[in-house]
């Protein structure tokens, strides 16, 4: 089989890593280094930087397009399972999605406002993960000319969140509900999160390391939201009741950082997977020739 660009690269990469001096206790074995290159990857990343940059855009990009559907809609299944991909159960705060008024024209004045920032400038989340990818990937980021590829990826993440809303009906399945409800909803960040980079990065990427980062995130968002059910109730609610509403959105930010903060991680995490010297690298890398470090001038 014939190697692909990307998999030569990742494979110079790998044999570039191995060839570095063992020093540190974590580099003496094959995990130790593939720990040290994800704590490394961390800090190259910027992670917090990042993860608050995507949260924050997710409130004013993402956020706006899934209250004009829920508006358009006459119902809040976009607004819930939006939440829901962040570990945010609703129904379990008493100041839900429909206490806000959606037929109140204040509601009707944001949700233009909110269509204008969607017009104007609400592919910035789209924009900045696909930084994060290129920077992680070192790959190129999109041109201007592809610019449907970031309006892509920001419907399909808002749409997910009706995929998400979508399987709260399993929860009602007796003594299955919750375990199902989880199963679907990892399906669907599996898919979302596979896609995502698939778009931003053109098609540079291999589609096991496609799959590979989709799975970790989806991992990482189904804990999260496990956590969540655990947490977030009287979470909210002291907040809540000490601050109001304004509590509740500043615990929604919070929790949302974290979320993206997976996003993130699991890109960091299948780069250290895809450049490990054992067969999980070796899967994620591809097939290709044997490399030595003479050919690695080339």
């Amino acid at each position: 089989m014939r190697s692909s660009r990307f998999s030569v690269a990742l494979a110079k990469e790998a044999l570039a890593a191995r060839s570095e001096s063992a020093q540190g206790w974590l580099r003496g074995t094959p995990p130790g280094r593939t720990v040290q290159r994800i704590l490394s990857g961390v800090v190259d990343i910027e992670w917090a930087d990042r993860s608050m940059t995507l949260a924050a855009q997710s409130f004013t990009s993402v956020l706006p397009v899934v209250i004009m559907a829920s508006t358009i809609g006459s119902h809040d299944t976009f607004t819930k399972g939006f939440f829901d991909q962040f570990g945010i159960d609703m129904d379990s705060v008493e100041v839900g999605p429909d206490s806000f008024g959606v037929d109140e024209p204040s509601f009707a004045a944001f949700g233009i406002v909110g269509l204008l920032m969607v017009l104007l400038g609400g592919t910035s989340f789209a924009r900045a993960l696909g930084r994060m990818y290129g920077r992680v990937w070192h790959v190129p980021t999109l041109r201007f000319a592809s610019w449907w590829r970031w309006l892509a990826v920001l419907l399909s993440v808002a749409s997910s969140a009706a995929l998400i809303g979508a399987t709260r009906v399993l929860r009602g399945v007796p003594y299955l509900g919750g375990p199902l409800s989880l199963a679907a909803q990892f399906v669907v960040w599996t898919g979302l999160w596979t896609l995502v980079p698939y778009l931003l990065t053109e098609r540079r990427l291999s589609a096991r390391v496609l799959w590979t980062t989709g799975a970790i995130t989806a991992a990482g968002l189904t804990i999260l939201r496990i956590g969540g059910n655990v947490v977030l109730p009287r979470t909210l609610a002291t907040a809540e009741s000490k601050f109001g509403e304004l509590g509740l959105v500043f615990t929604a930010i919070g929790w949302m950082f974290v979320a993206c903060g997976i996003v993130v991680g699991a890109s960091v995490v299948t780069k250290a997977l895809a450049l490990d010297e054992g067969p999980i690298g070796r899967y994620l890398r591809g097939p290709v020739e044997p490399l030595t470090e003479t050919s690695m001038i080339r």
